[in-house]
């Protein structure tokens, strides 16, 4: 019945827009009762007509009605587990929210993320949500995202971690957030967490997804770098603006380090430069220029500095050009000093 069809989706969207559903569906919905006395459709729009005019315990007894009607529809689902969420009850509307996830695919629940991240603050609530979690695995990445933004979070983003987890964008930027503010205990134990290690050298730039404490590549539309397998690093620098074409977080205990890096000849190198900083506060700690015959530097690491960025960038000269060039090692070793 395609009017049928059509009349409805104009009331889920008037739901959606907390807007009372339009008085043509309405009444196409009651001429399909009419019609048809066992429909789900016209109790579905008697629910959004209910919600509309703030009679929430009308539209809930509805909407259940529904659901017991026909126990599939997904409509139905997502209006239950809307106004559940709405009224606090989060762990009521779970049952609908994994669902609307086993029916729709992550996509169809991302719109329950922020409010189930905030419910989820409190490390008690783990348990009663993680299965829906675990069987939604669009819904996980949403929620993840969405506490990786809340330093406050931390104890709970630590809790939901799990192996695997240290090569998704959330991890990295929750865990960065960590060592930026100085919570070295707990950026440490979402590394226990994810089961993975490391900081204290230069990965290879083949492992550049491998987890937080390795190469980052980002393309840029100043530049792109880009890991050979087996082979150099591949850099292009448009020229147009002082870039960051690639960078390595590091957890360096305080000491002295050896730094060495090395170009593919053909003049490309000149264009680039070192730089380190303590994560904390973005603090300058060295600058060193590219060499493509092969550079050594010492850098001293001190003790109020646990993290550490070490970053390649591509240096504007006095007109843009586009400059290629390739890395074919770098290294970063204790140099006596480092304890």
């Amino acid at each position: 019945m395609p009017l049928t069809t059509l009349a409805l989706a104009s009331i889920g969207t008037a739901a959606r827009d907390r807007q009372p559903p339009p008085a043509e569906a309405l009444s196409q919905m009651r001429e399909v009762s009419r019609v048809d006395p066992l429909a789900v459709e016209p109790l579905l729009s008697a629910a959004a007509e209910r919600l509309a005019v703030g009679d929430r315990a009308g539209g809930e007894a509805l909407l259940k009605a529904t659901l017991h009607r026909e126990p599939r529809s997904t409509a139905a689902h997502f209006m239950l587990a809307d106004l559940l969420i709405r009224e606090q009850r989060v762990g009521d509307a779970l049952a609908n929210v994994a669902v609307l996830g086993r029916r729709l695919g992550g996509g169809g629940v991302d719109a329950f993320a922020a409010t189930l991240a905030i419910y989820l603050r409190d490390p008690g609530k783990i348990a009663e949500v993680r299965p829906v979690l675990s069987s939604n695995p669009g819904l996980r990445t949403a929620v993840m995202t969405s506490l990786s933004q809340d330093l406050t979070a931390a104890p709970s983003l630590r809790l939901l971690t799990k192996a695997g987890d240290a090569g998704a964008a959330w991890f990295r930027t929750a865990f960065e957030r960590q060592l930026g503010a100085g919570n070295m205990d707990e950026a440490r134990a979402m590394l226990t967490a994810a089961k993975v290690g490391g900081g204290t050298r230069l990965t290879s730039w083949t492992d550049a997804n491998a987890g937080p404490l390795s190469w980052r590549l980002p393309a840029t539309s100043d530049g792109v770098a880009e890991a050979a397998p087996g082979g150099p690093l591949r850099l292009v620098y448009y020229g147009r603006a002082d870039a960051a074409l690639a960078d390595h977080l590091l957890l360096l205990p305080a000491g002295a380090y050896r730094f060495e890096s090395q170009f593919a000849g053909g003049g490309g190198a000149s264009s680039f430069e070192w730089r380190v900083t303590c994560l904390q506060a973005n603090r300058p700690l060295a600058i060193w220029p590219a060499n493509a015959a092969g550079s050594a530097q010492l850098l001293q690491v001190p003790a109020d500095c646990p993290a550490q960025r070490l970053a390649l960038w591509g240096k504007m000269g006095e007109f843009p050009r586009t400059v290629s060039a390739e890395l074919l090692r770098a290294s970063l070793d204790p140099a006596g000093g480092a304890r």
